[in-house]
């Protein structure tokens, strides 16, 4: 069968995506394993306008659409469902992703052109899709008003095959995250699913059960990242990297034995709880080449991280800063405004710490109320979230208000904010020549939505 996936643009598009789509890359490589002929295209970074994607599935056939989305690629999701459509009834169009696993069965209000939803994991079931099995016997589904029996999580995460870039077009031209230290650059997926429950986190639609890959098959993936498409920075994409300290230190050591760590720069997602964090591990992360560690603090106001049920605290947080710029690692620390209890006081408090904790790099967003959260029922129990039009939802669009602060204050805030962030980088007395080329970065993404003039044709 020809399988087209599909990558959307963002609600407001683009210039860069930072890296392939990963539900994309396992279901295009094991479905090309089992015979199919797969076709993965990402929308932004090929520069693909609604004429050329027409031309695409009028040009490549597909029997099987699949859409991944997010809550950020409504807009774009639903065209890409229209257009294939429009090409041929015959074509079955199948999304997944976090968006359409919060929503299920009330998906289709807003795309009547999808025909069936995969929720939670997707692999194994997509699989099944695609093979042809009945519908009413495939588990994570839902179709025609019905929702099956949610499918058993994957319990081994060892099955996965080596991905196959090779399906993806352009791979040299994805950014990577922020800070990018070498090029080219890819996420790896040593670990899969988050125990927390913070109120804010769309991660919880997919469950709270964590599992592990063993470390030699990380190793091995690695291995056939740095040989077959010479990477040379990779992001260990899991939630939390040291979630488990055991098997952390077991892979660390795996990369240092194998000299991984001398012609590959790594980044990961670190938890700040003092039980899972300490000089050793970090001092052994260095060793093993991250030199680049993610945090993410989310506010520098305890009652606020309560209330988000972060269970965390300022302590920590400042603990796991100092520790980690100790043992000679970057920093980047992700924090949002706007949760519920936000106040202009709560706000000053965040940007304070901000300032105090000095991350190399700092990510400040606008709190989005993503469906299936425990922040949107809130919300919509207190009449505080303000756009209910998903398509509407962007990282530049506030979409909510709180008891003190309305929709344009949590906006200016933001702005603001980000202004200050700047400026505290820029007064920085070791700012590098990485550290400006990220301040640019930052200021090209506030200015984007308000550009008057873009340079592709949109949607």
């Amino acid at each position: 069968m020809n399988i087209l996936l599909i990558n959307p643009e963002e609600n407001v598009p683009q210039q860069t995506e930072i890296y392939p789509s990963g539900a994309l890359v396992l279901m295009g490589t094991m479905l090309s394993q089992e015979g199919h002929n797969v076709c993965i295209t990402h929308l932004t970074n090929e520069r693909i306008n609604i004429k050329g994607l027409k031309a695409k599935i009028l040009e490549f056939s597909p029997d099987i659409v699949g859409i991944t989305m997010n809550t950020y690629q409504t807009k774009s999701a639903r065209i890409i469902s229209n257009l294939a459509k429009e090409v041929s009834k015959d074509i079955r169009v199948v999304a997944g992703g976090p968006h359409s696993s919060a929503l299920k069965i009330e998906l289709f209000k807003n795309f009547p052109n999808i025909d069936v939803v995969v929720f939670s994991e997707g692999e194994h079931t997509f699989s099944e899709i695609v093979d042809g099995k009945n519908l009413e016997g495939i588990k994570g589904i839902c179709f025609k008003g019905i929702v099956n029996d949610p499918r058993p999580f994957v319990a081994d995460l060892d099955y996965l095959p080596l991905p196959d870039l090779d399906l993806v077009k352009d791979l040299y031209r994805f950014t990577g995250g922020p800070p990018v230290i070498q090029k080219p650059c890819m996420y790896i997926m040593a670990s899969r699913g988050c125990p927390f429950q913070c109120t804010f986190c769309n991660v919880s639609v997919f469950g709270k059960h964590t599992r592990f890959r063993k470390p030699e098959k990380v190793i091995e993936e690695i291995k056939w990242l740095y040989n077959r498409y010479h990477m040379r920075e990779i992001y260990i994409q899991d939630d939390t990297f040291n979630l488990n300290k055991e098997w952390a230190e077991e892979l660390l050591n795996l990369i240092i034995e194998n000299k991984l760590n001398e012609e590959i720069v790594y980044k990961a997602a670190f938890r700040a709880n003092e039980k899972l964090l300490n000089s050793h591990l970090l001092k052994l992360a260095r060793r093993a080449n991250i030199q680049v560690i993610l945090f993410g603090g989310e506010s520098g106001n305890q009652t606020m991280l309560n209330k988000m049920k972060k269970g965390i605290t300022i302590e920590e947080l400042e603990r796991a800063f100092r520790l980690t710029h100790e043992a000679g690692i970057k920093t980047v620390g992700s924090f949002m405004i706007g949760n519920i209890g936000e106040n202009y006081s709560t706000v000053i408090d965040t940007l304070k710490f901000i300032k105090k904790v000095n991350s190399f790099y700092v990510g400040f967003s606008m709190a989005s109320p993503f469906p299936g959260t425990e922040l949107q029922k809130i919300l919509i129990q207190k009449g505080h979230l303000m756009e209910k039009d998903y398509e509407r939802f962007d990282a530049h669009n506030c979409t909510i208000r709180t008891d003190a602060l309305s929709k344009m204050e949590i906006k200016l805030l933001w702005l603001l904010g980000n202004i200050y962030i700047v400026i505290l980088e820029l007064l920085k007395p070791d700012s590098t020549t990485l550290v400006l080329k990220e301040i640019l970065k930052k200021i090209q993404e506030l200015i984007a939505p308000y550009r008057l003039f873009k340079k592709r044709k949109k949607y």
